[in-house]
């Protein structure tokens, strides 16, 4: 081991922005982070306001921008555990600078169409599919295994910090600037991600000298399915967590309809409810590792997926309460954010902690397959109930969706511990 990783009790009181690996990649991801937000904005402006998208298409361009885990998810997490990590980062952010760099060329030739950002929607999909894995799978190479979920934490602090900032920016920049444009940042973002990563060196990512072409790819797979599917936290948070994307998808794909559309907020105004969210995210990822610390992850989980239900309920009410539907939609962001980063924060870590380390790209991308691969059918649920029904109809379903996963988990062993059992862990 380096100095980069230190595995002694000493190690384990180690400030994780102290490590000068994980430092670029938490400054990475920050870019990264930036160009998500400011893309994610982006997109249904110049869907629905410029090409005048319908709640079908919007639909459909959110699945293609979702589907990557449920097209090349398995395989992903195989070879990713064959590769070194580094490079696929570094690629996949190429990717996304050729993807995104794309739209404003289009847009000055007067060449930008629908098709065209459903194409943009399924490259980066698949680009983001191996960039998280990737990045899910070198946390352990740079960090101690225990200071994992600090790590984690330390990189949803700074992607609610972002998100904070960059819809607001995103707006207001959109009173002067067409919103296709906007990409050309979110291709900066990315080539700054980059140059970050290439000095990182993470300690023990080198190809595996099991990957040999005796090894059957398709038992390799099923490997990986075998540890996610037996291992009773893994389980649960597998079910928990896809049933929760399913109505998260309708949600996410809905609401910019019912807002920039139905209800016709300004962009900026779109923009400012977003920060709510992500200041919302903010303050909760500054106090739920505290929480979880006091309390237990396992507590955490259950009190801040309680909350989802609830949170998400507000935005269909705005449907019902039209002349309130602003405040109502922010109250919901602000719920949102709280639900959502501190669930992650409170779980943050689990995963790795009982995943061995030889497993740890084929589990994250079996686990991925399943819970981001309900969020596209989810979107296009919502598309469907939009077409046929009505937005409202689509939100309060998605809304409903997300009461589920809670009582599963109230129905779990789990509801009686605080802290992860000891005898699972790794």
């Amino acid at each position: 081991m380096t100095s980069s990783i230190v595995d002694s009790a000493d190690g384990d009181a180690v400030e994780v922005l102290r490590v000068p690996d994980f430092r670029r990649l938490w400054a990475a991801n920050a870019f990264r982070y930036a160009a998500a937000e400011v893309a994610g904005f982006a997109l249904p402006i110049t869907a629905l306001l410029l090409l005048h998208a319908q709640p079908l298409v919007m639909s459909l361009i959110f699945v293609c921008s979702r589907v990557g885990f449920l097209t090349v998810g398995l395989p992903a997490g195989v070879w990713i555990d064959r590769w070194r990590k580094k490079p696929v980062l570094i690629w996949a952010d190429v990717v996304y600078i050729l993807a995104f760099g794309s739209i404003p060329v289009a847009y000055l030739f007067g060449l930008l169409s629908v098709a065209q950002l459903i194409v943009v929607a399924l490259g980066v999909s698949l680009a983001g599919v191996f960039f998280d894995v990737a990045h899910s799978s070198v946390l352990p190479y740079i960090l101690p295994r225990r200071r994992v979920a600090d790590g984690n934490a330390r990189l949803q602090t700074s992607e609610t910090a972002v998100q904070a900032v960059s819809p607001s920016v995103a707006g207001a920049l959109t009173q002067s600037v067409a919103a296709p444009v906007l990409y050309c940042f979110a291709a900066f973002c990315h080539l700054m991600s980059v140059l970050l990563l290439r000095p990182v060196r993470p300690d023990g990512d080198i190809t595996r000298a099991d990957a040999t072409p005796g090894r059957r790819f398709r038992h390799e797979i099923t490997g990986g399915v075998r540890v996610l599917i037996k291992q009773p936290l893994l389980r649960l948070l597998l079910h928990q967590a896809a049933l929760n994307n399913i109505g998260a998808g309708i949600i996410l794909a809905m609401l910019p309809v019912f807002l920039l559309k139905e209800i016709g907020v300004a962009p900026w105004t779109y923009g400012l409810l977003s920060t709510l969210n992500a200041l919302a995210g903010f303050a909760t990822s500054l106090l739920a590792p505290r929480l979880r610390r006091r309390f237990g992850e396992i507590r955490m989980t259950l009190v801040f997926s309680a909350l989802a239900p609830f949170a998400v309920m507000t935005a269909p009410l705005a449907g019902v309460l039209r002349d309130a539907a602003v405040p109502l939609v922010a109250l919901a962001e602000v719920l949102i954010g709280v639900a959502i980063v501190g669930r992650s924060v409170s779980t943050a870590g689990l995963r790795a902690r009982v995943t061995p380390d030889a497993y740890m790209g084929r589990v994250t991308a079996a686990y991925s397959v399943v819970v981001q691969g309900a969020t596209p059918l989810g979107a296009l649920a919502g598309g469907v109930i939009a077409d046929r029904w009505s937005t409202d109809a689509a939100l309060w379903v998605g809304a409903a969706a997300m009461a589920v996963p809670l009582v599963l988990l109230l129905l779990s062993p789990m509801r009686s511990h605080r802290q992860l059992p000891a005898e699972w862990e790794v």
